[in-house]
């Protein structure tokens, strides 16, 4: 139901959001002024800023000190940044300013016509990004199996224990992110209740790429109409939503590193500065989640061989060294936590960590029919490859033309890579953000090949690039799996209202239940504390600070050596997990969830489609939740109410 409480919350957390993306770019810009450009714009300030608040982050994940004070000391000092630095606003927003590289032979009437149709495609962008905007507030749909499971739960832990916590047992700890995804929820989290967790993806996304739609028309010379319809394909052209991990803003990052490597005007004073930029603001993307690193790393590559190309080798080995650096040098303090917490410096090119396949009980994603995954990889990057070769052969030729063609090389090289690591498993979920904004720029690239070289091929290709724009919004928008643009409406919907991610009788059961685990559990021989181990539905209604609570939210799938003991008894899995002080076995379990379980996990083993990520987990649950049935038989219920029960594994049942 609509309130007024509901629509005050709802102008609270947009004006929130925006603050924080404020003190984002404020701290981009306090970078961007020490380092001698004395008034950038504000979507540099914004690009540099996410890289900047990420490497932060990560050093305070280090010190444990990710604290509700220190997060709103930092958004203070980027408050103060932003009103100090001031960073440019309005001047590329205009449709009326001249064009960076205007083609000579147009005419003031011409112009004037532009000027007309940009405003009108510009009020239509404005309508758009208004009602994605608010749409970002909350959402009805949550993703069972992941966000429920464990994405909720990470920044609630972090606001927590002030820290990106260690869960061994968590597979998702391990494979999914570094952790500056968490970090930047907990920004927003710092004033608002884990309802509006999204919007750190969603609502700074798009208030990023509103700010670098106009900037890159004006970069590349583009003319107002120009200008305003690329803008329009970037904001109409949504991202497939399959949980809360990180689409938006990555995609709208990869336009920044565009944005970053092409303004050539701006760096041409300080080429140091730029390849900075883009070490720190790829790293960034990559710890928003693993699967973009390749897509980043080959983005700076292409960047460093078209230096060496169109200035001289010394360039383009200064640019590899200096984006290394600004790479490190994000990447470091979360890489360092990741390796204390997960076992590995970073999953999997630096190593396997606690997951399930580093101990041999059951084969990796990447395994499987080789021959049918490199077969559907291979066709779904069809499309890219023929934007690529129309980029590369008919497009211009400059420096900063092709640092288009660079983005889409690395989104094809990178999306095949990934697509083989992951078995063909979730192929366009885990390469979204850098393909569309590969194939979205291709625009770009046309109309500054129709303005430079006018004729009736460059310009019907033009349009053509337009429409490819808008049949990838539709495609994207209308598609049946996720179905985006319905889902705008209802999120809009939602967030209109006072919406609660679960009923206050849930949360009660909760506590009830975490009230009868002791709290102040006894020592071990060693002097360790005993803990508790949680594969519960709804983990982020724990209290972490109450308790020492490790999720499991595939429980197999990632473990302490030497390993989950899927292969033996529950008194195994007993002996396993008390040796490492988990005492405790929380669970969400009752009469019906065997049989359902055993349903579907024999239902996708039975598929021949299904990935070889997607068979190890069912195998996995299959055997934990055998192992489970024969511990609530064995061990002593300590608490035991609808479908929660606790289990204390060092004793046996009454």
């Amino acid at each position: 139901m609509i309130t007024l409480g509901s629509l005050l919350h709802l102008l609270l957390a947009l004006c929130w959001v925006s603050t924080v993306f404020l003190a984002i770019s404020g701290l981009g810009a306090i970078l961007l002024r020490c380092s001698g450009l004395r008034r950038a714009s504000l979507p540099l300030a914004a690009v540099s800023g996410f890289g900047v608040a990420i490497l932060l982050g990560g050093c305070l994940n280090l010190l444990h000190a990710i604290s509700h004070a220190a997060r709103l000391c930092l958004i203070a000092v980027g408050l103060a940044g932003f009103l100090i630095t001031r960073p440019r606003i309005l001047a590329y927003l205009s449709v009326s300013s001249s064009p960076a590289r205007p083609r000579l032979d147009i005419q003031s009437a011409d112009l004037a016509r532009q000027r007309a149709g940009a405003r009108v495609v510009l009020w239509l962008a404005v309508l758009v990004f208004v009602v994605r905007f608010a749409a970002t507030v909350h959402t009805p749909y949550y993703q069972h199996d992941d966000d429920y499971n464990f994405y909720l739960a990470a920044p609630v832990k972090m606001d927590a224990l002030h820290e990106y916590a260690p869960d061994p047992f968590s597979e998702r700890r391990v494979m999914s992110s570094l952790g500056g995804n968490y970090f930047l929820q907990s920004l927003v989290l710092t004033e608002l209740p884990l309802e509006d967790v999204q919007m750190a993806d969603r609502a700074f996304g798009l208030l990023l790429l509103g700010c670098l739609a106009g900037e890159l028309g004006a970069v590349f010379g583009l003319y107002p109409l120009q200008r305003a319809l690329l803008t329009l394909f970037l904001l109409i052209t949504p991202q497939l939503q399959f949980n809360l991990t990180f689409v938006d803003l990555p995609f709208a990052l990869f336009v920044g590193l565009v944005l970053l490597a092409a303004d050539l005007d701006t760096f041409r004073a300080h080429p140091w500065l730029q390849a900075f930029l883009l070490g720190i603001t790829a790293s960034g993307i990559s710890t928003l989640k693993s699967t973009y690193l390749p897509h980043g790393v080959l983005f700076l590559a292409c960047i460093v061989l078209l230096h060496a190309r169109y200035r001289n080798l010394r360039a383009g080995v200064q640019m590899l060294l200096l984006a290394a650096l600004g790479s490190l040098l994000v990447l470091m303090p979360w890489m360092i936590a990741s390796h204390s917490a997960s076992g590995t410096w970073f999953y999997p090119i630096l190593g396997k960590g606690y997951q399930y396949s580093a101990y041999g009980l059951f084969p990796p994603p990447s395994g499987g029919h080789t021959l049918k995954i490199v077969a559907k990889v291979m066709l779904f990057n069809l499309p890219l490859a023929a934007v690529l070769l129309l980029e590369w052969f008919w497009c211009e030729r400059d420096e900063r033309t092709r640092v288009l063609a660079a983005l889409t090389a690395a989104a094809l090289s990178a999306s095949v890579l990934v697509g083989l690591a992951t078995g063909g498993d979730s192929v366009r979920r885990y390469n979204y953000p850098a393909i569309l904004a590969a194939i979205l720029l291709l625009y770009l690239a046309t109309a500054v090949k129709a303005n430079l070289a006018p004729s009736l091929r460059s310009l019907s290709i033009q349009w053509g690039s337009a429409a490819l724009c808008l049949c990838l919004a539709m495609y994207v928008g209308f598609n049946s799996w996720t179905h985006e643009y319905a889902m705008t409406f209802k999120c809009l919907a939602t967030s209109l209202t006072d919406f609660h991610i679960e009923p206050e009788a849930t949360v009660l059961a909760y506590r009830a239940m975490e009230r009868a685990i002791p709290s102040a559990p006894g020592q071990t021989p060693d002097g360790a504390m005993d803990g508790t181990i949680a594969t519960v539905d709804f983990p982020f209604l724990l209290d972490f600070r109450s308790h020492a609570i490790d999720i499991a939210d595939i429980p197999g799938a990632a473990s302490l050596p030497p390993g989950w003991p899927s292969r033996s008894d529950g008194d195994a899995l007993a002996a396993y997990l008390l040796s490492h002080h988990l005492r405790y076995l929380a669970l969400t379990f009752d009469s019906s969830t065997l049989p359902n379980v055993s349903l579907r996990e024999q239902e996708e083993l039975a598929d021949p489609n299904t990935t070889q990520w997607i068979r190890s987990e069912a195998q996995i649950r299959l055997a934990s939740y055998r192992q489970f049935v024969q511990l609530l038989q064995s061990r002593r219920h300590i608490y035991d109410h609808g479908n929660l029960i606790v289990l204390d594994l060092a004793a046996p049942a009454r």
